[in-house]
């Protein structure tokens, strides 16, 4: 087990920031500066239609009460964005959720617990532990969607080879505990965990790196303050340089908040379908990224990329850094 490594960890707030950078060629005669200024004018706007709605919430619940997926404006009227997901084994089935563990075991495979899937979608797959509550989360990305570079070899212990995709997973709670499974007042008193635990190799007991919780602790590590953007949180990118090599780019991003872990995402630089990602396109980095790899843009599907923000409490509309 290996916990604050040099391989993965995150520090401090910073005001969301739309900051007009030197254009590469490949956005020559585009004004980034007016897309930004035209996405935070709607960011504001849905805040305050979501406010008077639904007013300011205050709970007495674990910190980390809820797990939502997949960013997006539109809340009030899509039933993807901030989609809350069941968090016991009970409530899945309930919602239409099927087993996913492909004849696996518990722990017999290269992660651990039982799998379930919705719409055949791998976009989003929800491990429960052994008393049915939930012990974390995985996006599959097929290969018949994926260039032939993608996992780079740099980034392969990231992603584990599951036949016809390749899965990355993370844990919210120690995958050691999983096989043994939490009671229901250790699940009232966490939530939907107590901490957050990557994944990057075959071997979930020991292949793991767990992330602060705290932003405080994350200043001595490797991990890179990016932009703060509202109802997404203070973004965290892992050893970003404006000239490293897109191979070296680290597939996990984190999102503190007050100080405080409250979501992470996937990131992958392929357009992959499916309603529970997002796909940024270049003319919008510089409101997640204080440096960008130049390499997004010499290499840049014109459909974005393919991210997926992942929150652990109930309110990612009123992340603001």
């Amino acid at each position: 087990m290996r916990t604050s490594s040099n391989r993965v960890q995150p520090s401090v707030c910073s005001r969301y920031s739309t900051r007009r950078r030197l254009a590469p060629k490949s956005l020559k005669g585009r004004d980034s500066k007016n897309i930004g200024n035209t996405m935070k004018t709607t960011v504001v706007l849905a805040l305050l239609s979501l406010v008077s709605v639904e007013g300011w919430l205050f709970s007495e619940d674990a910190e980390w009460n809820d797990l939502r997926v997949t960013w997006g404006l539109n809340q009030l009227f899509s039933s993807t964005v901030f989609d809350s997901l069941p968090r016991t084994e009970s409530d899945a089935l309930a919602e239409g959720w099927v087993d996913f563990s492909r004849g696996a075991k518990c722990d017999d495979s290269f992660y651990r617990g039982s799998r379930y899937i919705k719409d055949n979608d791998p976009a989003v797959m929800l491990l429960f532990d052994k008393n049915g509550y939930v012990a974390g989360i995985q996006m599959g990305a097929l290969k018949a969607e994926l260039p032939a570079d993608l996992p780079s070899d740099a980034m392969k212990n990231m992603w584990n080879d599951d036949g016809d995709m390749y899965v990355i997973t993370a844990y919210f709670v120690n995958p050691a505990t999983v096989c043994t499974g939490r009671s229901e007042a250790l699940f009232t008193l966490e939530g939907t965990g107590e901490g957050l635990y990557i994944q990057n190799g075959p071997n979930p007991q020991y292949d793991y790196d767990l992330i602060p919780r705290d932003e405080a602790d994350i200043g001595t590590t490797l991990w890179t303050q990016g932009e703060c953007f509202y109802t997404m949180g203070q973004h965290y990118w892992y050893n970003v340089t404006a000239d490293m090599s897109c191979e070296d780019f680290f597939p996990v991003f984190l999102l503190y908040n007050s100080g405080r872990l409250n979501g992470f995402g996937w990131n992958i630089k392929a357009y992959l379908g499916s309603p529970r990602y997002e796909h940024p396109t270049t003319d919008v980095l510089d409101m997640f990224f204080k440096v960008i790899p130049e390499c997004f843009f010499a290499e840049a599907d014109p459909r974005g990329a393919t991210t997926q923000h992942i929150y652990m409490d109930s309110s990612p509309s009123f992340n603001f850094c």
